[in-house]
Parts: structure tokens; C-alpha cells; sequence
């Protein structure tokens, strides 16, 4: 297998020329940049600011994962996911998962381990989501927000890895986390 080092890689960098805000709202704000190509030409990139979420991956004892089931209103449509949400300004990613897992599932883990970084959607946005491992968890009661309805469901893993093989869990961070978790988690002893 070839080493490609960064180093000896050409650089493709854009520079920025001026930026202008199309769209500012709660949860995303919409730029518009004009920037300087490698060849010196221009161009404009249209993009989507985003504060980052944290993603759990939340484990009982018995080798299950808490699930949820919600609709998602941009694909009309109902999706199985792993728990997660944005990060406020400033945000740790840490903080957010722990108050995400509890507020949307109720639970509440004693054990957490960081397990990796995505970058979601590298073409049109700044998103990043930071995945946690929840283990240890004790149930307490949700805190959803007012406008969240979703029912949590615990899933074998080896089932929830099924549903990934037979297309019914397709949300991209929920199938990147779990994915990760059968490839990488091993030493985990998870199921």
C-alpha cells in the first residue's frame, strides 16, 4: 500500500475574497463567499454554518442500544437514529451529549468515552458531530423539548446492525456511529 503524505500533496487552498450572510436562523445561517481559486480565477461557494452536534451511542447492560423513533420533516419521513443534537455557542460536545442522551432518552450514563469526530457534510457545510460511547446508564426520566416527539427503543446490537445491512436504519450519522462501533469497538466486548 502507497503512503500518500500530505506534505508532498499540491495545494488546492481558496481564499476568501468577501462573505455574505444569505440566511440567519436558529439553527443554521446560510453564506455566500466569493474566494480565489488555485489558478488565481474566482468563484462563489455557497455554505452552511453550523454549531456541531454531539452523537451517543448509548449501551445497556444486557448489549442492547436505546434507539430512537422520530420524523424527520426536511425527508418526510420517520428514521431510526442514535440520540443526539446541536451544540449551543461555544458548546463542549461533551456537555451536549450528556444533556442530549437524558433529555431525549432519559437516561443518564456514569461511564463515557469519546470515540471520533465526522465532518457531515464537507461540500456545503461547517457541520462537525462528535460521537460518545454512553455505558453504565441509569434511567431517570426525558426532559424533551416541547416540539421533539420520539419513542426510544432498545435494539440487540447485532439486530440494529441488520436493519443497517437491510437499509431500514439509513440516517448517516446513526450508521457511521454503529458501523464504527462493529468495526473498531471489538476490544469493547459488545456483543
Amino acid at each position: 500500500m502507497q503512503d500518500f503524505p500530505e506534505e508532498n500533496l499540491p495545494d488546492f487552498s481558496e481564499t476568501c475574497i468577501d462573505s455574505v450572510v444569505r440566511y440567519q436562523g436558529s439553527l443554521l445561517h446560510v453564506y455566500e463567499d466569493r474566494v480565489t481559486l488555485p489558478d488565481g480565477k474566482e468563484a462563489r461557494r455557497e455554505y452552511i454554518k453550523h454549531n456541531g452536534a454531539a452523537a451517543i451511542i448509548p449501551l445497556l447492560d444486557d448489549g442492547t442500544v436505546l434507539l430512537e423513533y422520530q420524523f424527520r420533516y426536511p425527508q418526510r419521513r420517520h428514521y431510526f437514529e442514535i440520540p443526539a443534537g446541536k451544540l449551543d455557542v461555544g458548546e463542549d460536545p461533551f456537555t451536549a451529549a450528556q444533556r442530549e442522551l437524558q433529555e431525549e432518552t432519559g437516561y443518564r450514563a456514569t461511564r463515557w468515552q469519546r470515540l471520533m469526530c465526522l465532518d457531515l457534510c464537507i461540500a456545503y457545510s461547517t457541520e462537525q458531530i462528535t460521537y460518545f460511547l454512553a455505558r453504565d446508564l441509569i434511567y431517570e426520566a426525558p426532559d424533551r423539548d416541547e416540539e421533539e416527539f420520539l419513542e426510544t427503543l432498545a435494539v440487540p446490537l447485532i439486530e440494529a446492525w441488520r436493519w443497517i445491512e437491510e437499509g431500514r436504519i439509513n440516517d448517516a450519522k446513526t450508521v457511521a456511529g454503529l458501523l464504527w462501533l462493529k468495526g473498531m469497538g471489538s476490544h469493547l466486548k459488545l456483543a
